[in-house]
């Protein structure tokens, strides 16, 4: 099919429509491409080849994601895993947005946290060029989704036993900030 050669000299194993567009592919083709199974549509405006969806690891889908909102941060379960402190793969990407931005439509593997503050707020720091909450305030901002301080103790000592540092002081002040003192409380009397 002469509208696959073409998207594949894009070297690419994600593309969007506008890279479609300029190798002479329309939107309407690309649908058409969809429906047949030829490529698939990762989010809207997002596609990969069919053959290729099952070969992009966690990063390449992050950065997908990230084309699509690219003020989000990346927290909880998949900031964990990018630290490799879990072992669970994650079936959706959890990605912390403003309140009133982020996108309209849902994103397929994308799971939104809505949040009211500012997101200068949370401490992040780059991975790879991905925009990742810290270990600090992924544990903090576990504890506000309600994960249990005992899954938290687990992810510290595995932290502490591959040699990272985590600095407890930092988990004490977000915890003030980010009002889950008297979880934190908890979680460091059991780390203590």
């Amino acid at each position: 099919m002469e509208s696959l050669k073409k998207l594949q000299k894009l070297k690419r194993q994600t593309f969007s429509t506008a890279d479609a567009v300029k190798v002479g592919i329309s939107p309407r083709m690309l649908t058409y491409l969809v429906q047949k199974g030829a490529i698939e549509r990762r989010a809207q405006g997002l596609y990969c080849f069919a053959n290729q969806a099952e070969e992009l690891d966690l990063k390449e889908i992050i950065q997908e994601m990230l084309l699509v909102v690219p003020e989000a941060i990346v927290g909880l379960e998949t900031a964990l895993q990018l630290y490799s402190l879990s072992d669970e793969p994650t079936r959706e990407i959890d990605l912390i947005v403003p309140q009133n931005k982020g996108p309209s439509r849902k994103l397929k593997s994308a799971k939104f946290f809505r949040v009211r503050m500012p997101l200068s707020k949370f401490k992040t720091q780059k991975l790879d060029g991905i925009r990742v909450t810290t270990i600090e305030q992924t544990m903090v901002d576990m504890l506000r989704a309600g994960h249990p301080i005992s899954e938290l103790v687990r992810i510290f000592n595995l932290a502490q036993k591959k040699r990272m540092t985590v600095e407890l002081s930092q988990v004490k002040k977000l915890g003030d900030i980010f009002r889950v003192k008297g979880k934190v409380t908890r979680f460091l009397e059991a780390v203590g």
